[in-house]
């Protein structure tokens, strides 16, 4: 079995959200090649800042695996409703073509082990472990 640790940073939450995407993605394809032909808006939402992340990198691998988009830019939004955190997304990209895309490695899933979401003085901080 192989693994991935990703770090990613922000200056908010919302951009911290976004790099971890673009590290999966990054990840998986050659973001290099990937022309904005679309957007696509998403909504996640989780009991706290790990499962918003966890379900946040769900989505994006599912959109790659079932959907067959490939991102390689993500605007990404994070706020708290009562007890709820919410990640309003719109990501750009277009449809996966291997030719095109050079696919690297299979992430197989996402998982919460060593996974954090750190708030630094000035940035954020997640680390996240994929299933390769």
């Amino acid at each position: 079995m192989t693994d991935a640790y990703i770090e990613a940073y922000g200056r908010s939450l919302g951009e911290a959200y976004a790099n971890a995407a673009y590290g999966l993605t990054d990840l998986a394809a050659d973001l290099k090649n990937v022309d904005i032909q679309f957007s696509k808006k998403l909504e996640v939402s989780g009991y706290d800042l790990l499962n918003l992340l966890y379900n946040w990198l769900e989505t994006v691998l599912l959109e790659m695996q079932v959907e067959q988009n490939i991102y390689s830019k993500f605007s990404t939004q994070v706020s708290k409703k009562d007890d709820t955190w919410i990640l309003e997304a719109e990501c750009f990209g277009e449809r996966f073509t291997p030719e095109k895309h050079h696919p690297k490695v299979e992430v197989k899933a996402v998982t919460y082990h060593l996974m954090e979401v750190i708030e630094e003085q000035d940035r954020y901080v997640v680390r996240f472990l994929l299933d390769l």
